[in-house]
């Protein structure tokens, strides 16, 4: 009985460190879809006004657009990464660091690797309070 009790626990465990994760990477992504929308909306702005500043202002900010890009790329590669995982090295050691982060720690984009770091240092408690619809600050 005890070790089917264990193996509970120990499934559990498997399960919320791989949710941790996964909620970790839905809070960059959301944030990043946010700048991505702000982005769009300076574009429009941009090429609706068509002043002469505009000319300079466009290319910074299709410039933002290729970062964008490149964070979206990776987020795809992280998940990838992760996903390929075998099961049994989902489980934290005591102590140590989130499964997940030798996924992270490919990433080459320092602003984003920086971000889900940030997420998966947060404790359960604090993902579970992450509003769904709260809108990143940047």
């Amino acid at each position: 009985m005890r070790d089917e009790k264990d193996s509970v626990s120990g499934s559990q465990f498997f399960i919320n460190e791989i949710a941790i994760f996964l909620v970790a990477t839905a809070i960059v992504l959301r944030e990043t879809i946010t700048k991505f929308e702000r982005t769009t909306a300076r574009v429009t702005e941009k090429v609706v006004t068509g002043s002469a500043q505009a000319d300079r202002d466009l290319i910074v900010t299709l410039q933002d657009f290729d970062r964008l890009n490149q964070e979206f790329v990776t987020l795809a590669e992280v998940l990838i990464q992760a996903a390929a995982k075998p099961g049994d090295s989902w489980l934290r050691p005591e102590g140590g660091s989130h499964p997940a982060e030798d996924a992270v720690a490919a990433v080459s984009v320092a602003d984003l690797k920086e971000r889900l770091l940030r997420q998966l240092g947060m404790s359960t408690i604090d993902l579970a309070v992450a509003s769904v619809g709260e809108e990143a600050v940047f």
